[in-house]
């Protein structure tokens, strides 16, 4: 926070004058009330007259001091106030010269600690004229030092009034740069010393009193930001990111500030514009802002992220919507959405992953969580060809249960490692119990984290399981899922794919397309037996000719690798179809078999069976 102003400095030492005027007139008072009558017998004025004087003057310069006048007018009132002590003093004492010059030097000091040059005019004005009188009326007021001592007094006085005038111009002058100083350090905190943009503290400070409604917000992420420093270093890195703000500082409609978050992200404030379709003018800046940037004589290409958070549902500080904003970012980022609007569905869904991520920090792997099977099917052979095992957590908060929300949360910690191997062991133990209902060559597929797949345990816990429960390799099936945090290039997966590899494990690669397996990374999973094509390949298939040509891809890249190509998420014929005519199967999903239960795909087997015992 910055110094206080001086007109502030002036007004507590205003209040610091009462309190003093207060305690040295009562002190007075109390001086005077246990004074005997032979001490006073010449003073003009009584004993009780004298107490009630000087408990008037004290009272009415404290209240004076905390009034809520102008310091200007304070000062005036003050200084008429503390005046009154040495003029009302001549008429009170006979002996009033030394009275006086102590008077006038209390004054001095009162008005030099004041910071107040109203107050030392004051003073200046009453020592002359108190001295002059004090001078000039010898024979009606008694001095009791030698009428040519009076000069020296008056001397010395003279050079106090100096020296006061001297130390409060000083301290003025001081206390003036010291409030520059302290400002300009205060500013240089609120904004960020590469852009000059405010920093977070001075966004804070800026809308600390301000009705957040009607502000819009508009989070800005330069994907590769802290990679172009190591590739083009940090003059161009910095440049960059100055472009990137020239740019948004040209195409954003009327904006109020932009504020640099951390590296390359960062927040535009804006008045929410009305009538206009936000995500729209995103999507359009998102396209400008996208072009490559030409710096020195490189060509750089940014990936842009918006986040528009309108914060119509959510009043909430400017911190914490900013928080919100860099957490829809990294999502945004993971999702390659490039522009992203935080609603309340959005709001509830982070809600609802705080409180799972709570939740499950307390879960029991043994007692909260269970198994359900989906089965596999083959087109051609008109048969069930797997299952595979798909975790559900049994909890009491509503929405928590989906995967898509606890099993990333799980991901993020340990609890994934314990969790995997109970998920892994019960497929174990659901595959010995269905020895005799399948054939040998059925397989149960079991998903695996990419944590689980590096921990150092893992290998040795899965062929330990299989001697445990006497299966062969091959009914066991590794699910390892596609994704933007899956390196396959890193030392410790390959490590892990080779050791599967050698245990003769069949792989399968669940959500094919959706991160960034290469041709290369294909060859080091063998081996590979599936490529699973996720929903979002086949939802709607009969509507989009561009995801029928991206299953006939992945079919012939399968083909190509001699895999199998099982399509995930069938739910009506229509996409069974047109998988078909590709060349396609092999089917998982709700046209064929719900996930259910063991004791349903006991059943079902069962059932299977005995119809093809009594053909």
């Amino acid at each position: 926070m910055p110094i206080q102003p001086i007109d502030e400095i002036v007004r507590n030492q205003q209040r610091w004058i009462g309190n003093f005027a207060l305690f040295l007139m009562s002190a007075g008072a109390l001086v005077y009330l246990g004074t005997t009558d032979t001490v006073i017998q010449n003073a003009y004025l009584d004993r009780s007259t004298i107490v009630t004087v000087l408990l008037c003057i004290g009272l009415i310069t404290f209240l004076i001091s905390r009034s809520q006048l102008s310091n200007r007018y304070q000062s005036h009132l003050l200084s008429i106030m503390l005046l009154i002590i040495p003029v009302i003093s001549i008429s009170m004492l006979p002996y009033a010269a030394v009275t006086v010059w102590a008077s006038c030097f209390i004054f001095l000091m009162i008005a030099l600690i004041a910071y107040d040059r109203v107050m030392i005019w004051y003073a200046l004005l009453i020592i002359a004229s108190t001295n002059v009188y004090v001078m000039f009326r010898s024979e009606t007021v008694s001095v009791e030092i030698d009428p040519t001592d009076h000069y020296a007094r008056l001397g010395m006085i003279g050079i106090a009034i100096c020296i006061a005038l001297i130390i409060n111009h000083l301290h003025l002058r001081n206390l003036s740069r010291l409030q520059l100083l302290a400002n300009q350090l205060h500013e240089a905190a609120r904004h960020d010393l590469q852009t000059q943009l405010l920093n977070m503290r001075g966004l804070e400070e800026r809308f600390s009193e301000t009705s957040h409604q009607h502000l819009l917000l508009v989070g800005v992420h330069l994907e590769n930001y802290y990679e172009l420093a190591r590739y083009f270093g940090d003059e161009i890195q910095e440049q960059v990111l100055l472009d990137c703000i020239d740019r948004l500082q040209t195409r954003l409609p009327p904006y109020l500030t932009i504020v640099r978050v951390e590296g390359g992200t960062l927040v535009v404030v804006m008045e929410k514009p009305p009538g206009v379709s936000c995500q729209e003018e995103m999507e359009l800046l998102s396209q400008q802002m996208s072009a490559p940037y030409q710096v020195e004589r490189h060509q750089i290409y940014v990936n842009l992220y918006l986040v528009i958070d309108d914060g119509e549902v959510d009043q909430t500080s400017m911190t914490k919507r900013i928080r919100q904003i860099t957490s829809a970012l990294q999502e945004s980022v993971q999702n390659s959405e490039k522009v992203m609007c935080l609603n309340q569905d959005w709001r509830n869904e982070q809600a609802l992953r705080v409180a799972a991520a709570q939740a499950l920090s307390q879960a029991d792997v043994n007692r909260d969580f269970y198994l359900v099977y989906q089965l596999q099917y083959d087109s051609e052979q008109e048969r069930f060809i797997g299952l595979e095992a798909l975790v559900r957590w049994n909890t009491t908060i509503t929405g928590a249960g989906r995967p898509t929300i606890f099993i990333p949360i799980a991901e993020k910690s340990d609890l994934i490692i314990r969790l995997g191997e109970w998920i892994f062991e019960e497929g174990c133990k659901t595959r010995k119990q269905l020895i005799g209902l399948v054939s040998d060559d059925f397989s149960l597929s079991v998903n695996v984290s990419p944590r689980q797949l590096t921990h150092d345990s893992f290998m040795a816990f899965i062929e330990r399981m299989l001697l445990k429960y006497s299966l062969k390799p091959k009914q066991i099936k590794i699910e390892i899922t596609e994704s933007q945090s899956l390196d396959f290039e890193s030392q410790p997966i390959l490590r892990a794919l080779r050791r599967i590899k050698t245990l003769d494990f069949p792989v399968s690669l669940d959500d094919f397309g959706t991160g960034h397996a290469s041709y290369h990374v294909l060859e080091r999973l063998l081996p590979l037996r599936q490529l699973k094509v996720p929903k979002q390949f086949i939802e709607q298939i009969e509507e989009s000719e561009k995801r029928q040509s991206i299953l006939e891809s992945i079919f012939q890249l399968s083909q190509s690798m001699h895999v199998e190509c099982i399509v995930e998420g069938v739910e009506t014929g229509e996409e069974v179809q047109i998988a078909k005519d590709i060349g396609i199967h092999l089917f998982q999903g709700y046209f064929f078999a719900k996930p259910v239960l063991l004791d349903e795909i006991i059943c079902l087997l069962k059932t299977k069976q005995t119809g093809l015992t009594q053909k």
